[in-house]
């Protein structure tokens, strides 16, 4: 895998369409919680592994593990890129899907109640709990990717996941004591 990354990183077009293959799709998955929009998901996926492409000589390490922080961070900046361009607020609906879209997917509906859920949570809590939560990074990793503090980045998580509980999983924001 090391050996994947310094090919990468010489600008070697296999490599960088195994790496496309590798993470594509939780890319995909990742910037489609975070906006709650799958087209404009795609699109910036898209522009991920352009940059990808394009600026891989300048990643630091042959590590596969940097090379993933160093890709989600780039996909993270274009998501924050979009949210200051047009302040996305939107929320997917099934309305939004035709029935053959969700036909073929049995899963439709938990996926879009989850980007439902998290297109309400602050976009600075829920990039890192997206992060934790649904892609598995770890504390450290998120903090490398966001330039955050381990400490920041565990309160950035724990604020999104007490702002889903207090305002999207009781609407009345009541207290729960």
């Amino acid at each position: 895998m090391d050996d994947l990354i310094a090919k990468l990183k010489r600008g070697d077009e296999a490599a960088f369409k195994e790496v496309m293959a590798m993470y594509k799709k939780p890319i995909f998955n990742y910037l489609s919680l975070l906006l709650g929009n799958r087209p404009l998901a795609e699109e910036l996926t898209q522009d991920t592994f352009v940059r990808v492409y394009f600026k891989a000589r300048t990643l630091k390490s042959d590590h596969p593990q940097a090379a993933k922080a160093w890709i989600y961070s780039i996909a993270t900046n274009l998501a924050r890129s979009e949210f200051r361009k047009k302040r996305i607020k939107q929320i997917l609906s099934l309305s939004d899907l035709n029935g053959r879209q969700a036909s073929y997917d049995p899963d439709v509906e938990s996926k879009l109640l989850a980007e439902q859920l998290l297109a309400m949570v602050p976009e600075k809590w829920r990039v890192p709990l997206v992060m934790k939560e649904m892609d598995n990074f770890s504390f450290e990793e998120i903090a490398r990717m966001l330039n955050k503090p381990i400490g920041t980045v565990k309160s950035m998580v724990f604020r999104g996941k007490d702002h889903l509980k207090k305002h999207c999983l009781d609407p009345k924001g009541a207290s729960h004591a």
